[in-house]
């Protein structure tokens, strides 16, 4: 009886080790993509709007498209993403990043409900509040 005690005991402490092992690996093999490249204009869209498995892979592409966009008007205006940002470079792109902007919430509205629209209106208002406050 001690015998099978113990021995479902060891089972279970293996059983228990192996699966944190793999849930260490597989954690670690699907980093988020909002963690990589963060800057202030980034607003951690994916864990703020608490979306379903198949939405959060349609806004991750969604916003990592917007995002490779919006580099590249910062690299065509001298803009550092890590740096406070600039009044007068801004308004310079204020065009460009407006109709990146536009194209992201219209795919965004594809994929999210109207309650997730409306939070996500509420984050990017945060994020424009928080780039011209700190002009």
């Amino acid at each position: 009886m001690k015998n099978a005690f113990l021995t479902d005991r060891i089972i279970q402490r293996i059983s228990l080790s192996t699966l944190m092992m793999l849930l260490t690996v597989v954690i670690g093999a699907f980093p988020p993509i909002e963690a990589a490249k963060a800057s202030m204009y980034d607003a951690n869209m994916i864990e703020r709007l608490q979306l379903t498995g198949t939405q959060k892979q349609e806004m991750q592409k969604v916003i990592a498209v917007s995002r490779a966009e919006r580099d590249r008007i910062f690299n065509k205006y001298g803009i550092d993403p890590n740096a406070r940002p600039k009044q007068s470079l801004l308004q310079r792109a204020s065009s460009e990043l407006m109709a990146n902007a536009a194209r992201e919430r219209a795919a965004a509205k594809k994929i999210l409900t109207r309650k997730q629209m409306y939070r996500y209106d509420t984050v990017i208002a945060e994020v424009r509040s928080r780039i011209i406050s700190s002009f």
